[in-house]
């Protein structure tokens, strides 16, 4: 089948039309993973500025708990500590010195 003319016309006017349809068949790949690279990049930095909730230790120390109970109040002092024993003694036999202006007054002069 010989060329004819007309196909050659043709031809050369699609000729710009294919020189972009091939670099871009090239070029996709590169583009494809330039995306990629920077969806992660963003993805990356959302999750480094985001709050997360703390993670549970699966092992170690386990939580302090408040001890409970008709005995404690809500400063953590027991009642007998709180209203004062006789003779300035606590149970344990230890002397409990009270001084009311103690932790009252704060020094700023450093």
């Amino acid at each position: 089948m010989p060329i004819r003319p007309i196909d050659l016309q043709t031809m050369l006017m699609q000729m710009s039309q294919v020189g972009r349809d091939q670099a871009i068949e090239k070029d996709g790949p590169a583009v494809l993973a330039a995306q990629q690279a920077l969806q992660s990049q963003k993805r990356d930095v959302e999750a480094k500025e985001a709050v997360t909730k703390p993670e549970e230790p699966s092992d170690g120390a386990r939580a302090v708990k408040e001890r409970g109970g008709s005995g404690s109040r809500p400063g953590g002092e027991r009642k007998e500590e709180a209203e004062g024993t006789e003779g300035g003694e606590a149970e344990s036999g230890e002397e409990v010195v009270r001084d009311p202006s103690l932790g009252n007054k704060i020094d700023l002069s450093g």
